[in-house]
């Protein structure tokens, strides 16, 4: 059986202290390696159950530089980067996260809340907050959050937060 073990970002160097400070404020993570030229967290117990992995490189920031000169010059790279930040939160490009329960999944959004509020620099923006009852809600038993670190890059760069509600397993 295949399993999805590990995500890795290439990023900026710069980029990298903002980017340890927003994922340990959000998140329950164990930091398992912090060298110049690679960042690691392990989501859980297990290793092999998920991992996230930051790769500053300088090849990251001379990109990051190009779209944002591009997306200044370039009206139609604008137009459209601005079309992907707009659209809903659920069809960008995005890793969900699934959260034990509803009070842990409330208190992450309240701190990604607070963090983009508080910390601009960290470039957090919560992008759209979902639970059971509300207009647009998909299900009745999902909450969910879309929660955006820009720093990891202009596009690839929001987690969904889950948690099922008390009693209520998804249909299979």
């Amino acid at each position: 059986m295949d399993a999805w073990n590990h995500n890795n970002y290439c990023v900026p160097p710069e980029h990298v202290d903002g980017l340890c400070a927003c994922i340990e404020a959000l998140f329950p993570w164990t930091l398992i390696v912090r060298k110049p030229h690679l960042v690691g967290y392990r989501l859980g117990d297990d290793l092999n159950r998920g991992a996230l992995y930051l790769r500053p490189t300088p090849a990251a920031r001379a990109v990051f530089d190009a779209v944002a000169r591009l997306r200044r010059s370039d009206a139609e790279l604008g137009r459209a980067l601005a079309a992907l930040e707009g659209q809903e939160a659920d069809l960008t490009d995005h890793h969900g996260i699934r959260i034990a329960s509803v009070e842990e999944w409330e208190w992450r959004v309240a701190r990604a809340l607070v963090l983009a509020r508080t910390r601009p620099e960290l470039g957090v923006t919560v992008v759209r907050v979902e639970r059971p009852g509300d207009p647009g809600a998909v299900t009745d038993y999902l909450y969910q959050a879309w929660v955006r670190l820009g720093l990891l890059g202009p596009w690839r760069n929001t987690f969904e937060l889950q948690a099922l509600a008390e009693g209520k397993e998804p249909v299979r």
